[in-house]
């Protein structure tokens, strides 16, 4: 019977431990013997984030998708700061600060999620019959599979329902990347995001069942997952991110005995895509 309030303390306590890119540092402050073990992989994470920072301001990319730039800016700075004041400060003010950086992150992903759209829609032609259509379907979409998860999961269990919707918006805006893109940044962009989105929800699944049978240590555990995701993610697109033409040739859209006739050899295939 004593074991029940440490546990809802323990659950309690795990949103703040919530990981994102670059905030390894908050689980040694759970566990200290892992201190300097979670330091070097909070360094290799900061030093591959500045690496990919670098090359996409060097390769141009930023011009072409200033609002993923500057997301992919916001999280080393984030994280450099929250180390630095990690231990030198009240706790209250920790924790205030770390809720409203966690808040500004919010803005920052919809700029991008608005961004790709965009940069999808120009890919395609403009907004013109169904391009439109495939679009406004993401969000429905996203809202829809947010809803039916919510309702999946137990009542009492913290959640974070952002995360799960933009989780879901950007598993579908990148359906409708690989559909109509004619930018392999375009896709390999897209393509990271949705690796992560799938892993927040394998996490999810994982930090359910830990709640489920009451594994205390078992849901903190899940947050490593989410970090190790993002630098396998940020190793992607040092790989896969280059510099692109001035001009992206925009998809036409053929007839259907066009399409019947020449069959479906001027798709991009998957390895054209993204290792190009």
């Amino acid at each position: 019977m004593k074991s029940r309030p440490v546990l809802r303390t323990t659950i309690k306590d795990a949103r703040m431990f919530h990981l994102q890119a670059g905030s390894l540092i908050l689980w040694a402050q759970v566990h200290p013997s892992h201190l300097t073990i979670n330091t070097a992989i909070w360094a290799l994470a900061l030093v591959l984030q500045c690496a990919l920072v670098f090359r996409v301001f060097l390769k141009g990319i930023a011009r072409g998708f200033p609002g993923f730039a500057s997301l992919i800016v916001f999280y080393p700075v984030r994280a450099t700061l929250l180390f630095a004041l990690s231990g030198h400060v009240e706790s209250s003010f920790y924790n205030s600060l770390y809720d409203a950086l966690s808040w500004t992150e919010i803005p920052l992903q919809i700029f991008v999620a608005i961004e790709l759209a965009l940069c999808l829609i120009r890919n395609m032609g403009g907004w013109k019959g169904r391009r439109g259509l495939l679009l406004l379907m993401v969000p429905c979409a996203a809202c829809g599979l947010t809803s039916i998860t919510l309702r999946a999961l137990p009542a009492r269990m913290p959640t974070d329902r952002w995360l799960i919707l933009a989780s879901f918006v950007m598993l579908a805006l990148f359906a409708a990347i690989i559909k109509g893109s004619r930018s392999p940044n375009l896709s390999r962009i897209s393509a990271g995001f949705a690796v992560f989105s799938v892993l927040q929800l394998l996490v999810l699944a994982g930090r359910t069942r830990a709640f489920l049978i009451r594994d205390a240590g078992g849901y903190i555990a899940w947050s490593y997952v989410p970090a190790g995701g993002y630098l396998a993610v940020v190793i992607f697109w040092l790989i896969a991110l280059q510099r692109e033409p001035g001009r992206i040739p925009v998809k036409k859209m053929r007839s259907r005995d066009e399409a019947l006739s020449t069959g479906p050899s001027g798709r991009y295939t998957f390895t054209k895509i993204f290792f190009r």
